[in-house]
């Protein structure tokens, strides 16, 4: 598809961190978010996996389960920037919610995670919550009537008393069955969709395809990387180890660019990335499309 330019329009686009956090993944995202929208390009921000804290993020969980839901800010601040009217949920379709265990608790390997709850939303016939509940906690994190709140509107629930349990739960579908249903709902609504990964994860979602651009984001630092190549880095990442870090990705492949990023305030931060970094990234990730070999060497 050409814009009035003459340039291909993005239409998937997949932002990655190199941190566990505060990496950049969503400042970037709606920072792309917004000059695509400039450039006319009906595009709609997609975090299939997310999570937070309910000590560190009280105030967005609060926000959330006192209407009986679970999002985070991340869901929240992508919904604006993208104008849509669908909700957190999709967005967002499984949210975990971390508990923080006090520094005598060790987790073991052989040990369930320390969180409270995944919220997985379904959009099929109809909208349907899922609740996993972890029974394995080994501390009271104080808010526990407030999570009851969540359990009044979900459709299912299911408990968690040990690893082996979790994993079985996992193997159900109900994960992968709600993010590709909130994708078939994003995608009916909005031509284009700004994939945006959670932690340091390398792939959000493992029916990501057709990428046109891949943006690596750390402290001060963005990478545009070939979309093929990178997708093809990490098939072979996930046939080496299970977990599959961006890092560990990236660290088979060359950037096609590399834009270095100054701090700024943070009310400056998504219009000055916009401003001074977007405009310049987007348009090398347009121009790419014209000769994906010549930036490839540089």
């Amino acid at each position: 598809m050409k814009d009035c330019e003459g340039m291909m329009n993005l239409e998937r686009v997949l932002v990655i961190g190199l941190r566990e956090s505060d990496a950049g993944k969503t400042t970037l995202a709606r920072g792309l978010i917004d000059f695509m929208q400039q450039k006319g390009v009906d595009v709609c921000g997609f975090k299939p996996r997310a999570a937070n804290s309910i000590w560190y993020d009280y105030q967005v969980v609060y926000e959330a389960l006192s209407q009986g839901r679970l999002y985070g800010k991340d869901a929240k601040l992508l919904k604006k920037a993208s104008g849509t009217s669908l909700s957190e949920e999709v967005i967002s379709p499984v949210h975990r919610l971390w508990a923080v265990a006090p520094q005598s608790i060790r987790t073991e390997l052989s040990e369930v995670p320390h969180f409270i709850v995944d919220r997985i939303t379904l959009f099929d016939d109809q909208t349907r919550d899922i609740a996993i509940l972890n029974d394995t906690l080994p501390f009271e994190y104080g808010r526990e009537e407030l999570v009851e709140n969540l359990f009044e509107k979900v459709t299912s629930v299911y408990h968690v008393s040990d690893l082996e349990e979790l994993k079985r739960i996992s193997n159900y579908g109900h994960y992968e069955a709600a993010i590709r249903s909130a994708y078939r709902r994003i995608t009916r609504e909005h031509g284009a969709v700004v994939f945006e990964s959670y932690s340091d994860i390398a792939l959000p979602w493992q029916g990501i395809e057709n990428l046109d651009i891949v943006l690596a984001v750390e402290p001060g630092y963005i990478y545009i990387y070939d979309p093929d190549k990178y997708l093809s880095a990490a098939e072979l990442s996930t046939n080496i180890r299970n977990e599959l870090k961006a890092e560990g990705v990236c660290r088979l492949l060359k950037p096609m660019k590399t834009v270095r990023v100054p701090p700024f305030r943070p009310g400056q931060m998504v219009n000055r990335l916009q401003d001074k970094i977007a405009s310049k990234l987007i348009y090398l990730t347009y121009t790419v499309f014209q000769n994906l070999n010549t930036f490839s060497n540089i």
